[in-house]
């Protein structure tokens, strides 16, 4: 988008994804504020953001979802205010639209993964599980896995099976048909759709998908109550 216009496609209160440039999680956050005349949005200052050393001048990344596209926002530190509430404004300088094709929101994670050609294979490829769906995934590894389960790159449909490991003490399995592959920083990254997930595993996968959601509220309600005080769109 050459030209945009954030009150397009975002207001005050929206809950929306950011990253700073030293970290590799996406966090939750809501847009306090959007001056369009400067394009920027005020968000809040999260403590992973302190974490990483925060600095004025620094990059941060915003995705935005909406049940017909996906809004990936760059823009850079311009102000770090410190007065309860903590925030940054970001001053956007490119924005991103793609056509929203998902049929479940995805939610942003981290968890220890094994790719194998199917269950109980001894041979397995160590992957990140980088994002959830109650539909699919996506992973991040660092070698194409065709090569390293020694498979026909060629084979139009390729399921595998999958290992999830939640925590130390939970975890669920499925199989999963690979949708796409493309390049990342760290190697390359496979869009799966689960295609056979028996009932136990699909439990464990929702009690997940439940968890991933109150986080989301929590994060919303703790800060929606100062938007709507203090929210620029309200006055």
């Amino acid at each position: 988008m050459n030209s945009f216009k954030l009150r397009g496609f975002l207001t005050e209160g929206a809950l929306l994804k950011t990253k700073h440039c030293n970290s590799s999680s996406w966090v939750t956050n809501v847009v306090y504020g959007i001056n369009e005349d400067c394009i920027e949005i005020d968000i809040g200052l999260d403590k992973n953001y302190i974490e990483n050393i925060i600095m004025v001048g620094d990059t941060i990344r915003c995705k935005y979802t909406t049940d017909e596209f996906e809004y990936l926002l760059i823009g850079w530190v311009s102000r770090i205010r410190l007065e309860e509430p903590q925030s940054i404004t970001v001053k956007v300088h490119d924005v991103q639209q793609f056509k929203n094709f998902r049929n479940n929101y995805r939610y942003d994670v981290y968890l220890c993964s094994v790719i194998r050609k199917k269950k109980g294979d001894s041979n397995g490829v160590f992957a990140i599980m980088v994002n959830i769906s109650q539909g699919g995934a996506a992973f991040i590894v660092k070698e194409e896995i065709e090569g390293q389960l020694d498979v026909d790159d060629n084979e139009e449909e390729k399921i595998y099976n999958f290992d999830v490991y939640i925590s130390q003490k939970s975890q669920f399995n499925f199989d999963g048909k690979i949708k796409r592959k493309s390049s990342s920083s760290k190697g390359f990254e496979y869009g799966v759709e689960i295609v056979d997930i028996d009932l136990e595993n699909q439990k464990n996968l929702n009690e997940l998908l439940d968890e991933l959601e109150k986080k989301d509220k929590e994060v919303y309600n703790k800060r929606s109550s100062y938007w709507s005080k203090n929210s620029k769109f309200n006055k």
